[in-house]
């Protein structure tokens, strides 16, 4: 995969404090990459410094392919991001505001309508609707349409549903969504919400005190997994005995749940020929993982 983005031993130092030393960071193309970090964790330095809006005290930083000290903020046309909530002019409309901003950088005008369309805030109620009267979803939306409007090539999102409730958290995860898979954006998304984060990343790097603990594929982190099955376990006993008797180990066991260990789909298979054999009831069979949550928990307490 192409890489977009890399950090290499990148260190921010304040008044000798480092807030921020990331030996790793790699974004590729077309990805959606989760930044995940607790409040203070060096989320937004990180950011800024990509973006160049803070100098790095040490180290490198690469976007697409080239060394950000030896080329000019001409890169910056390949990004767009949500840092701070933008400034809007509130008594016009958000075609109005766009169109100011196109006379700024003067990209494509037939990039405005597009956009809006992008971001569903083009809709008939919407299109001569004062910013002002806006609600923050639709502000939200309308910072992302500040992002995108010149047509980068990435994305960089810091917090982007924060404040919203659970409706507009779903409806910009699934405009991230759409963005990489569909327009092929790359996205840098920080978050402190980790269940939107595991809905929608391809990756993730989790830091916490500045330094990355994880970086890669949620389902690669080393962690608990289980089979849980759920039925009439009223009989524990006679139940306990047989699962035993197969040599499995067992997590979790209640009147209406079994949890084993993560056991081969074969083995999985003769235990419940067996269960069915005993008159012993069951209605579902799944396998589980630590969730995202508990993933982070643990590596932010040093237990992975």
């Amino acid at each position: 995969m192409k890489e977009i983005i890399r950090l290499k031993n990148v260190v921010k130092k304040y008044n000798e404090v480092e807030v921020v030393h990331l030996s790793k960071l790699h974004l590729y193309q077309g990805e959606i990459y989760g930044l995940l970090g607790l409040n203070g964790a060096g989320k937004t330095t990180t950011m800024k410094m990509i973006l160049s809006l803070i100098q790095p005290t040490a180290g490198k930083i690469f976007v697409l392919g080239r060394e950000l000290s030896d080329q000019s903020k001409e890169y910056l046309n390949k990004i767009g991001s949500v840092i701070e909530e933008p400034s809007y002019y509130p008594n016009l409309t958000a075609y109005e505001n766009l169109a100011i901003f196109q006379k700024i950088l003067n990209f494509d005008k037939k990039n405005i309508i597009e956009t809006l369309n992008l971001v569903g805030l083009n809709t008939a109620s919407n299109q001569k609707k004062l910013v002002k009267n806006y609600s923050l979803g639709m502000k939200q939306r309308l910072a992302l349409a500040f992002a995108l409007v010149k047509k980068p090539e990435i994305l960089i999102l810091d917090e982007p549903t924060n404040g919203l409730d659970p409706q507009g958290i779903q409806e910009i995860r699934e405009l991230i969504v759409q963005l990489a898979k569909k327009e092929g954006l790359t996205v840098l998304v920080s978050s402190h919400i980790l269940s939107e984060i595991e809905q929608m990343a391809d990756r993730v790097g989790i830091i916490h005190h500045g330094k990355m603990l994880y970086e890669g594929k949620i389902e690669d982190i080393q962690t608990n997994r289980w089979i849980e099955i759920r039925g009439d376990f009223s009989n524990r006993e006679s139940l306990a005995e047989l699962v035993t008797r197969e040599n499995i180990e067992i997590y979790k066991h209640t009147s209406t749940t079994l949890q084993i260990e993560n056991i081969e789909n074969d083995r999985i298979t003769s235990l419940l020929k067996l269960l069915v054999h005993n008159n012993i009831l069951f209605y579902e069979v799944v396998r589980k993982r630590e969730s995202l949550e508990n993933i982070f928990l643990s590596l932010t307490r040093g237990d992975i």
